[in-house]
Order: C-alpha cells, then structure tokens, then sequence
C-alpha cells in the first residue's frame, strides 16, 4: 500500500472517530455540587473545597448538618452520593457536604514527628493543629455565613485523613460531633498518639461525640496502632462516648474508605430513625418509641419527634388490628404531633367511624382539613355526617386571572414530568401527565390541589419575576424550574 493511500485511509479513520465523537448525544448536566475557593488567612493561602447541598435546599427552609470530608477530590463524588442515598431513606439527616482539596497534605494532616525518619523525609510535616484552626476560624465560620448550616458537624479523614481526626479529637474534642477515621495513620510518631489518647480519655468523665473507626487488610505497621488504640478505648471510653472499631479484611487501604464512609455515617446515626418501628413499639409501648427519638434529639440536637415513616406503619398496624384507642393515643402524643400529616388523620379518623365513634372522627377530619384543605375524602365523611367544617376552611385570597398570568409556564424537574401551569376563565390550572387540575389559592403565592396532598408555592427571582415552584407533599419537597 503506498503513501497516498494509508494517508486517505487515516484521513477517513480520523473523520469517522470525530464524527462519531461530535455526534454522541449531549443531555442535561447532572451537577452534584461545586468548586469554590477562599483565602484562608490562617494559612497564609487559598484553598479549594467541593460542596454539594440537599436536593431540598432551596426548597425549604431549614438548617443542615455538615459533613466535612479530608482528600475532597478524592472522596467528594461518592460520599455526595451516599449522603444523598441514605438521607432519601431517613437513614441519615440530609447533610451538606464540604470536601477540602488537599494544598500540602502532609503538613496539614500530621501532628509533630520525634521520629527521625519522618523528620528527614517528610520535612514539612507537623501542621494539624494550625490545619484545626483554619477549620476553626477560617472555614467553618465561611460555611455557616453562607449556608443554612445545623450545629451537627461530622469528619471524615482516610490515612493522614484518619490521623488528624483522632488527633483533633484527643486536642480539640469540640471542633466536631463525630469523627469517622478510615485506616488512620496510627505509626505515625512511633504510635505516640495511642498515649496521648489514653491520656485524653482518662481525664474526661463524660464526652457525647462518636467515633466510627476502621482499618482494611494492611500492612503491619499501621493496623498495630489502630488496635492499641482500640485496646485504649476499650478501658478508657468516658460516659456518653459512643464509638465502634471495625476491621475489613477484605479491603485495601484504597478500597477500604467507601465502605468505611457508608456503615460510619450509619454508626453516627444510628439514633436517627427506628429501624424496626413495629417489632419495639409491640414488646415495649409508645413509650419506648418515644425514648428512641427524644435520646436522638439530644444526641443530634433537633427537636424532631416522632417521623413520619416511623408513625405511619404503627398506626395503620394499630387499625388493620382494631387497637382504635392506642392509634389514637399515638397520633394525640406530643412527639407525633409534629409530623402528622393529612391522610394519616382521616385514615385515623375512618376507623373512629367505623367503630360508630363520630364526635372523636369528626375532630380528626377536621384537623386533617386543616393540615390540608384539598382533603376531599375528610369532606365527604363529613358532609355524610352531617357535620358543618367551614371555619377550618382557609379564606382565599381574592386574585384576578391577570395577575395569574405571572405563574403561566412549563417547570422542569427531575422528580416529575415536565408541569405546565395556566390560566382559564381567571383560575389557576396545572397539567401534568395529561392530567388537567385545578390549583386553589391559600395565599397570594400557595396553591393547593383537590384531592391529592400537593402544594405549589411560586417563587420569584431578584428581578421580582417567577422563576420555579415548590411542590410539596407531606413532609417532603423539591424545585421545578421555569424553563
């Protein structure tokens, strides 16, 4: 084959590869968080960090816990996903997450060396307690100025990672809750920090912070350390010190921080949410359902009660029993009050009926209309009954179709079908999956559907125009924008 040939024949090769190349299709960008920088004035420096926020963010108005994460390039993605994974469960609370990008890692990481290797081959080592106070002073107070941030905070260190969070936790307790160390650096300084964590532990009485800590299938040195300090916390652990030291065989010190990341984040919060609702309330009552979640709100420090998803399968436990008095003692109790929610009442109050228990049914149709005035099944029942519910009925809003018109367009979501919202004959509909609804006013920006529990409150950008709704049903929420 001569010159001119293999020429064409690479000439065609390369257009096919770009046009095979310029053709795949494109799609919209999945973003699960973003690269910011600050100047740290305690480190002289700017410095990277990653952070991802709940799906729910800009949807309600809360605070959130924050998980801080050491390595953040390395880490971010899938510690992001995990949050994201176990909090759409309940395992966890949704958390927003601060990856920090590594500027010199083995002066930020370790403590000082006595040790003369480490001392000649990793000279500029020795900076975790400076690393601390950039945490301290520079970075969580960023963080908490420009998001809405919970006083939980948790850290996540692999290797040197891990080393610094034993050592933050042995010489400034309080900069975290809870501390996730992931095959920690324990040889580091001739295993030294071993004695000053015994040193620490047995001069506190008590100390409420967690400690998960783990170590994959190493090498000698490094799971020597760990397990003296396992020994240590074994004799020393002060009261309210709750920790957990599990060995992964079959994991290496690359592989082991991701399953370490997930069953730490499940230890730490392992008072978040009931596990198995139904087995403790039937062997020790309400009253032990409530311990449960009054220990995890101190632990956590939320005022959160009893969830939902806990409530729910007792109660309808309780009816599909016909144990109608304890369902309603659960619903009446202050720690469910706080997230119940519409159909649960008029599920409650069905059964009330049933059992020919009217006046007691009719106040929990009336409350479930008050949570939410679409409830047309607890009208129905109460139209039946013959009993009046207009005062627990919102008053309107009077809003002609003009100024309706400011709400008209397609919201694009990755939770549902693309919504098209419009005005007819001066109300307010919404289509969604060929479905045609009206949305009733309960204020000037909130709407409500007949039937199903959804809210829909428009919001407006700086340019006081509508830009996105929030779609709400029961406790949970999410965004569609206005394309």
């Amino acid at each position: 084959m001569n010159t001119r040939i293999i020429q064409a024949v690479f000439f065609l090769f390369t257009l096919t590869l770009a046009f095979q190349v310029t053709a795949q299709p494109t799609g919209t960008p999945i973003v699960i968080g973003h690269e910011i920088r600050i100047q740290s004035k305690v480190l002289d420096e700017e410095r990277s960090i990653l952070i991802s926020v709940p799906d729910s963010y800009k949807a309600v108005d809360t605070n959130y816990p924050v998980l801080y994460v050491l390595d953040g390039s390395a880490h971010f993605d899938y510690t992001s996903s995990m949050v994201d994974f176990l909090s759409s469960n309940d395992f966890i609370p949704e958390m927003i997450v601060v990856a920090v990008n590594n500027a010199d890692r083995t002066r930020d990481m370790t403590p000082p060396s006595e040790e003369p290797l480490e001392q000649q081959y990793r000279p500029n080592h020795g900076g975790a307690e400076n690393f601390q106070r950039f945490f301290s002073d520079d970075l969580m107070p960023w963080v908490e100025e420009n998001y809405r941030t919970h006083p939980y905070r948790v850290l996540i260190g692999h290797s040197f990672g891990g080393l610094f969070a034993i050592h933050t936790l042995t010489t400034n307790p309080d900069l975290f809750n809870a501390y996730i160390a992931i095959s920690p650096s324990m040889q580091w300084n001739g295993q030294r920090l071993v004695g000053q964590a015994e040193t620490f532990f047995k001069s506190k009485t008590e100390l409420p912070v967690t400690l998960y800590m783990t170590v994959g299938n190493e090498a000698a040195d490094l799971p020597g350390g760990i397990r003296k300090l396992s020994g240590v916390l074994e004799s020393t652990a002060p009261t309210g010190f709750l920790w957990q030291f599990d060995r992964m065989p079959l994991e290496t010190h690359n592989s082991v921080p991701h399953r370490s990341t997930y069953q730490g984040l499940e230890f730490v919060f392992a008072n978040w949410t009931l596990r198995n609702p139904l087995e403790v309330y039937h062997q020790y009552g309400l009253e032990a359902v409530e311990r449960f979640y009054e220990y995890g709100e101190t632990r956590y420090k939320t005022d959160r009660g009893i969830p939902t998803q806990t409530l729910n399968p007792i109660l309808v436990d309780l009816v599909t029993t016909e144990r109608v008095d304890e369902a309603v003692s659960l619903m009446t109790s202050e720690s469910a009050s706080k997230n119940t929610v519409s159909p649960a009442l008029s599920f409650l109050a069905n059964a009330l009926k049933e059992k020919g228990d009217n006046e007691r049914a009719a106040e929990f149709y009336r409350q479930a209309i008050m949570l939410y005035p679409g409830n047309t099944a607890a009208m129905t029942a109460l139209d039946e009954m013959e009993i009046d519910y207009s005062d627990v009925l919102p008053n309107p809003p009077q809003v002609n179709g003009n100024a309706l018109m400011k709400y008209t367009g397609v919201y694009s979501s990755q939770q549902t079908s693309d919504i098209t919202i419009m005005v007819e004959d001066g109300k307010l509909y919404r289509e969604l999956r060929g479905e045609h609804s009206e949305l009733l006013p309960f204020s000037e920006n909130r709407y409500y559907l007949m039937g199903p529990e959804y809210w829909y409150q428009f919001q407006t950008n700086d340019g006081d125009e509508v830009d996105r709704v929030i779609i709400s049903q029961g406790r949970n929420s999410f965004i569609a924008e206005k394309r």
